[in-house]
């Protein structure tokens, strides 16, 4: 296991400052940090890879992915965590400080990098926009299984976006 003052350092960059105050962090194995005070907003961390999911990419389609992907969730005033993006940003401005946090980031467990329903990010080839780069794209989001239509499809499988007038 880490050592705490690792664990502690990371957390403190992710979620300290002014912002942070505003929200807590539950672990997957329900320890709270920074305490167990009540807070607007309650980050939860549904796996130990759920940091370096979140982070590591560095960029906020990361972060989405790993909300979308359920590495994370957010329990309570959702708007309470969004001043910790700016927050995070004016903490950890030069690239030492940012290599610094990809360090400890990557100290962290990586959890499963298999995880149950993560296709990963469609490979595309071509000139941007091209008739042969936009027919890649068209296939990796819609030629999907079945399954995933009946998802949110009725039982006939229909679906339209038109509206109807009366």
């Amino acid at each position: 296991d880490l050592p705490y003052r690792i664990k502690s350092r990371t957390f403190r960059r992710l979620f300290g400052g002014e912002e942070g105050r505003r929200v807590s962090v539950r672990l997957w194995n329900g320890v709270q940090w920074p305490d167990a005070l009540p807070r607007p907003a309650t980050i939860v961390l549904n796996h130990p890879g759920a940091l370096r999911r979140m982070f590591l990419p560095g960029t906020e389609l990361g972060l989405a992915e790993a909300y979308l992907y359920d590495d994370f969730d957010i329990e309570g005033d959702i708007e309470s965590v969004f001043g910790l993006a700016d927050s995070l940003t004016r903490r950890v401005t030069g690239g030492t400080q940012r290599l610094s946090l990809a360090r400890d980031l990557l100290r962290l467990p990586a959890g499963d990098r298999h995880a149950a329903g993560r296709r990963g990010r469609a490979t595309l080839r071509g000139r941007r926009h091209s008739i042969q780069r936009d027919r890649q794209a068209v296939r990796y989001h819609y030629d999907v299984s079945n399954d995933f239509y009946a998802l949110w499809l009725d039982r006939r499988m229909v679906y339209s976006c038109a509206i109807f007038a009366t």
